[in-house]
């Protein structure tokens, strides 16, 4: 996730560039509980994969959702990618202000192990994550790390204020950045286009493992 000179800093920019909404991208989303949690997938269609985990955890839990999501055929990343701390699509930034717990859904490149690096400000939900996914039993694959403890993984740790994780109405949220050999395990073999519309059986374990997380700390143990 490091700036390129072809990332886009802003919304604007976006539209700027003549990619249009509905065509080049999509906006969706549902804000049913928005008062206790909000999911959000970013980059959907970007970071393979992401929009498609956010929907399960999303379908399982009830929870409101939102996607951006590319549907260039090639160049996604590089036209229509935003950092997470400069996102500004309007819909988000409505929704951010209604949201209690924010949590975001990302791809990662690093590492060649079935991984999710686990950030954002709120360090007590970044534990109940990990040891939610880190405990299941259901045989998912995938291991969580805590992305705030070591310098290697600094900048998918999610921790700045200005971090859409952040910008809920708790200040502090929690970030899942899936690596890309998580993500292929979810959608087999290569997390494509076409895969991602064959889920393995691995992505509801894992979606039931973060939605046992959240309930737990949405019901009052957490706050």
């Amino acid at each position: 996730m490091l700036f390129s000179l072809t990332e886009q800093r802003s919304y604007e920019q976006i539209l700027q560039r003549n990619y249009v909404l509905g065509r080049d991208f999509r906006v969706a989303f549902g804000d049913s509980n928005i008062a206790k949690c909000l999911l959000a997938a970013p980059h959907g269609g970007i970071e393979p994969g992401t929009s498609e985990i956010m929907r399960a955890l999303a379908e399982l839990g009830g929870w409101a959702w939102y996607e951006f999501a590319g549907y260039l055929r090639h160049g996604n990343k590089e036209a229509l990618h935003i950092l997470s701390t400069e996102f500004n699509e309007p819909t988000l930034l409505d929704l951010l202000r209604q949201a209690g717990l924010v949590v975001t859904l990302h791809g990662a490149s690093e590492a060649g192990k079935p991984l999710v690096f686990v950030g954002g400000r709120f360090k007590f939900g970044r534990q109940v994550v990990i040891g939610a996914i880190n405990g299941s039993k259901e045989g998912h694959g995938i291991v969580a790390i805590d992305a705030t403890e070591d310098a290697a993984t600094e900048q998918i740790s999610g921790w700045q204020e200005s971090n859409i994780t952040n910008r809920g109405r708790r200040r502090e949220g929690i970030q899942l950045e899936f690596s890309r050999k998580a993500r292929n395990l979810l959608f087999p073999p290569n997390a494509s286009r076409e895969a991602r519309g064959r889920r393995s059986a691995r992505l509801r374990p894992l979606a039931r493992s973060i939605n046992r997380a959240l309930r737990q700390l949405l019901s009052g143990r957490g706050e």
